[in-house]
């Protein structure tokens, strides 16, 4: 019987989780516990765009949330010229590395903002951008 208490609890937890990420801005957002890389090999530059992707995965599998993926890859679309980033999606991935669900926004539809200072944002455009 100590188990039910138990499982309402990480139901409780999965379904609040669900709850807190439902847009692509709120799922690409980087938690405390949280590590982000960018990674290199996803650099293209076609025009005056630079796609990049940015994994994110816990920093301590315990500190997973019920209901959380494993990991995500959020993807940017940069203008160097003018220090401008733009969220393109965000796929969600489990614990064994398979796609859960990806988030879009659609092309032309680009929100092109200045990163905020000390933000990660900031940090992934000078990384794409040098």
């Amino acid at each position: 019987m100590r188990s039910i208490p138990l499982m309402i609890v990480l139901l409780a937890g999965a379904s609040a989780y669900a709850r807190d990420s439902d847009t692509i801005e709120e799922l690409a957002e980087v938690g405390d516990f949280e590590a982000a890389q960018i990674d290199k090999q996803t650099l293209k530059t076609l025009g005056e765009e630079t796609r990049v992707d940015v994994r994110v995965t816990w920093r301590a599998p315990g500190q997973r949330p019920p209901g959380a993926p494993g990991s995500r890859v959020l993807r940017y679309i940069v203008k160097c010229k003018d220090q401008t980033i733009a969220l393109a999606a965000v796929t969600t991935i489990d614990q064994n590395g398979k796609m859960i669900k990806r988030f879009v926004t659609p092309p032309g539809s680009w929100d092109f903002v200045p990163p905020r200072k000390g933000s990660h944002e900031e940090r992934w455009l000078e990384e794409a951008c040098h």
